[in-house]
Parts: C-alpha cells; sequence; structure tokens
C-alpha cells in the first residue's frame, strides 16, 4: 500500500477519526416476574396469550405490588409512631408475602409455597427523639 491509496482512501471517507461511532441505545427489558393463580380459585385455566400481554400483566402486578407495600407500610408505621415512648417500643418488624397473579393483581398471601414476593419491614425508634420525649 503506497502513501497516494491512503490518502484517497481518506478523501472519499467523510467521517472525522475523533467523531465516536454511533451506537444504539441500549434498550432496557421491562422487569417481569412469575405470575401465579388467586389461592382458592381452584383450578387453573391456562389461556394461550401473547408475549406482549404477559409483559403488561407481569408490569401491572409488579406495580400493584409496589402500591401495596408503600400503603401497608404507611399504615403500620403511622400506628406505631401513635404509641407512646414510655411503652419501651424500640422496633417493630412485619414480615408479609405478596402473590403476584396472572390478572395484574398483587394480593397479600399467607402462603409461603404461593408467594412471589417475601417483604419485611422494620421501624426502629430514634435514640435520640427517645431521650428528648422523657425530658
Amino acid at each position: 500500500m503506497n502513501l497516494k491509496s491512503i490518502i484517497d482512501k481518506n478523501k472519499n471517507d467523510d467521517t472525522d477519526e475523533d467523531q465516536k461511532p454511533e451506537k444504539e441505545p441500549a434498550k432496557v427489558r421491562p422487569l417481569l416476574a412469575e405470575l401465579g393463580h388467586i389461592p382458592g380459585t381452584g383450578t387453573i385455566k391456562m389461556t394461550l396469550v401473547s408475549a406482549k400481554a404477559v409483559e403488561e400483566k407481569s408490569i401491572s402486578s409488579i406495580n400493584n405490588a409496589m402500591i401495596l407495600i408503600k400503603e401497608f407500610s404507611k399504615l403500620v408505621g403511622d400506628s406505631v409512631e401513635e404509641i407512646p415512648l414510655e411503652h419501651g417500643l424500640s422496633q417493630v418488624q412485619l414480615d408479609f408475602n405478596i402473590l403476584l397473579t396472572t390478572d395484574g393483581k398483587a394480593i397479600l398471601t399467607k402462603s409461603e409455597k404461593e408467594k412471589s414476593l417475601k417483604v419485611t419491614l422494620t421501624w426502629k425508634r430514634d435514640e435520640k427523639n427517645k431521650e428528648e420525649e422523657k425530658y
């Protein structure tokens, strides 16, 4: 390869050497969940559904689970704060299971076998605030 061929090659190529080649942005896949049936409904009916429908129900179930966790933690947290410090309560821990269903819902379940998510919420009293409230 001679110098003339290198120069001619560069003339035909209008791209800047310092310019990085354009890359496609990484596509983020949705967070999918394994979906179960609602307990106590007896038999499970299997239906052929599109991948898009399964994705939508999975996303819906996860969103509903997050709402359930937020609401449940707010309810319990408000109750914990109402308990006077003189009763000596320093920590509360709450464990529960959530089942994500095929119809896009999230329900609390006591069954360890049918759970999709195990949630543990813990509230701790701040010792500094406990000392301030004594006086």
